[in-house]
């Protein structure tokens, strides 16, 4: 199975089923970042710290795994040059929409993250809004970014708390917490083969939950010292109620 077909899929699914993460930015938020006081999000809930964001104004961003109408038109109307990349067509296509809506500007391009279409040092910073849960091999990742970053440059990334994999998905959409899982968690080796075929069938994603050891240790292996940490909840209250740090942020440097 092409799991990244399969995923492309489902996003491309997701934006023409109301998604939260393909809704365009209000012009209200669009107005302010234009006046300098940017608001984006790479979790569920809380905003990225404004410290987090302000030092990159006029800087070359790449928003990874970020279309769908939020971080891109945010990001250049506070006067970042953002070029976005994304696996679904349907997401780049609402970022498209959002800019030609907002007079604004960026460089779309549909692929994947796991193999960074761009040339070393070509960034001062790579966003990325929880996406790396849909990728096996996050340290490829983190190796892509790392090369693509100048010395310096800040990585900025939501990822869900490995905890959350441990529930039984179906239940837990009814606000039932049942454990069912051993972590990490990956949909194509904890799911029978055929629960994972009903799974993309129904447009679900394919799903890998990680490590801490993969998150954090390897990030640190790689050469990003973290700079910046929080966590946020869901905005689901059941799974609130027995987990509140359900996502991470993280912000790193390249040091080495």
């Amino acid at each position: 199975m092409d799991i990244r077909k399969a995923n492309s899929r489902a996003w491309d699914w997701e934006a023409d089923h109301g998604s939260a993460w393909a809704r365009i930015e209000s012009e209200e938020t669009i107005e302010a970042a234009r006046n300098g006081r940017p608001r984006i999000h790479i979790t569920v809930e809380r905003d990225v710290p404004e410290e987090w964001i302000l030092p990159l104004k006029g800087r070359d961003v790449l928003c990874m795994g970020g279309g769908g109408g939020q971080q891109t038109p945010v990001l250049a109307a506070f006067g970042c040059h953002v070029t976005t990349l994304d696996l679904s067509q349907r997401m780049i296509s609402i970022d498209r929409e959002a800019l030609d809506r907002y007079g604004l500007d960026a460089e779309l391009v549909c692929g994947d993250m796991s193999s960074m279409p761009f040339a070393p040092a070509s960034f001062d910073a790579v966003i990325s809004p929880v996406s790396m849960n849909f990728i096996d091999d996050i340290e490829a990742v983190y190796a892509g970014v790392h090369r693509i970053l100048r010395m310096d440059g800040s990585f900025i990334f939501g990822i869900a708390n490995p905890a959350l994999y441990m529930f039984d998905d179906r239940l837990l959409a009814k606000g039932r917490m049942k454990v069912k899982y051993t972590l990490p968690f990956s949909d194509t080796k904890s799911l029978s083969e055929k629960e994972l075929i009903k799974r993309v069938e129904r447009n679900d994603t394919v799903e890998y939950s990680h490590t801490l050891d993969t998150i954090l240790g390897k990030l640190t292996e790689m050469g990003f010292a973290i700079t910046g940490f929080f966590t946020d909840t869901s905005g689901f209250e059941p799974i609130d109620s027995f987990l509140q740090d359900c996502y991470l942020a993280v912000r790193c440097v390249k040091y080495r």
